[in-house]
């Protein structure tokens, strides 16, 4: 069965309260708390016919509960709740620390149960344990790595239009959120190979020959390296299409044995 990989991002609106000052002030009184405005996603592999990815956003305007000036964003978490409960895996930007817990914190408060249970991959911490980038925001990452780039939200205007329910405020907001979702498939795809703690898709899938970080046929011999942990000789594996490198899960003796002495 094909893994379903969600990979997806959200805006939401600031925290209104009362202060008694502009700079490192404690919160009075929470006037309006902070709420999901819109959700951009795009499912791995639905591209059109010209090999580009389909991104579909939605937004709080885009639903008949909807009211000009007024924050609920009870539409827009069902329909997250929908794309979890329907993903293997969910993939995100700092999703571990924002967009994830940001996400599940309004399912809890809008009374939905638990979605079925899904794996959840942070680019933001796979760039984080490969290497020393000079940024590890979706932004500087998409440059140094000359991929898809991020939009322009147009600044703190677009996020008060929204709140005051201006069209075109929406429009902008939501055009920001579904460029961020490119620049997020590239960073997710460059990285996969690297990353060592991925799920391993031959498995879910159940094709054991497939690569096992993105999931396609076709692996080719790479050499032999001994393991010093336990003493044992492994066959190593490249995916021709990610470059991914795999290991068998026999040690190299006892690989031989299986695969051409016993038969």
């Amino acid at each position: 069965m094909k893994t379903k990989i969600l990979i997806y991002d959200i805006e939401t609106s600031p925290i209104i309260g009362y202060t008694w000052g502009i700079w490192q002030q404690n919160v009075i009184e929470v006037i309006d708390e902070w709420q999901i405005l819109s959700v951009a996603w795009h499912w791995l592999g639905d591209d059109d016919r010209k090999g580009r990815p389909k991104v579909v956003v939605k937004g709080q305007d885009d639903y008949k509960r909807y009211k000009p000036g007024v924050n609920d964003d009870t539409d827009i978490v069902k329909l997250l709740w929908e794309l979890f409960n329907e993903a293997d895996l969910v993939v995100a930007h700092n999703g571990d620390s924002f967009d994830q817990k940001k996400s599940q914190a309004r399912m809890v408060i809008r009374g939905l149960k638990p979605p079925l249970p899904y794996k959840q991959t942070d680019t933001k911490k796979i760039a984080k344990r490969v290497g020393a980038f000079t940024s590890n925001s979706l932004k500087n990452l998409a440059k140094n790595l000359e991929v898809a780039q991020k939009g322009n939200a147009g600044g703190f205007e677009t996020w008060k239009g929204c709140l005051a329910g201006d069209k075109k405020a929406w429009k902008k907001m939501k055009q920001y959120n579904k460029e961020d979702i490119p620049p997020l498939i590239d960073l997710y795809l460059r990285l996969r190979p690297w990353d060592n703690s991925a799920i391993p898709l031959n498995v879910t899938e159940g094709r054991p020959d497939a690569c096992p970080k993105c999931g396609k046929e076709g692996t080719m011999y790479a050499g032999m390296k001994y393991k010093a942990t336990n003493a044992n000789l492994y066959q190593y594996f490249r995916c021709k299409d990610c470059g991914g490198m795999s290991k068998s899960r026999i040690p190299e003796e006892k690989f031989y044995k299986h695969n051409f002495v016993n038969k």
